[in-house]
């Protein structure tokens, strides 16, 4: 049986853009600073959209998702803002286009 999954969107407020790749890197560094390699391994963190360089969703395992916010804590920059966890991948691509309107 596959698990549940939430999808939380991330906006990049830093200066300028920051490629997908340097999201998730820095989403997964984060947890693994703050929560270690089992806290990795209990979120999994995938990137799923990244729109124009400042728009991200990363899913992660329900259970997980506590410690991703957490871990989102302790951005030193905090570049990295939560704008919405949601619990579907459709309500997820709503929100997107709506915000690119």
């Amino acid at each position: 049986m596959r698990g549940k999954r939430r999808y939380v969107l991330l906006k990049y407020a830093g200066v300028g853009e920051i490629s997908a790749d340097e999201v998730l890197n820095r989403v997964r560094s984060l947890l693994t600073r703050v929560f270690g390699l089992m806290g990795l391994v209990d979120t999994d963190p995938v990137l799923v959209y990244s729109w124009e360089g400042k728009v991200f969703v990363v899913a992660v395992k329900r259970e997980g998702l506590e410690k991703l916010l957490a871990s989102l804590v302790f951005d030193a920059g905090q570049s990295l803002r939560v704008l919405k966890v949601v619990g579907t991948l459709r309500r997820t691509k709503k929100l997107i286009e709506s915000m690119q309107r």
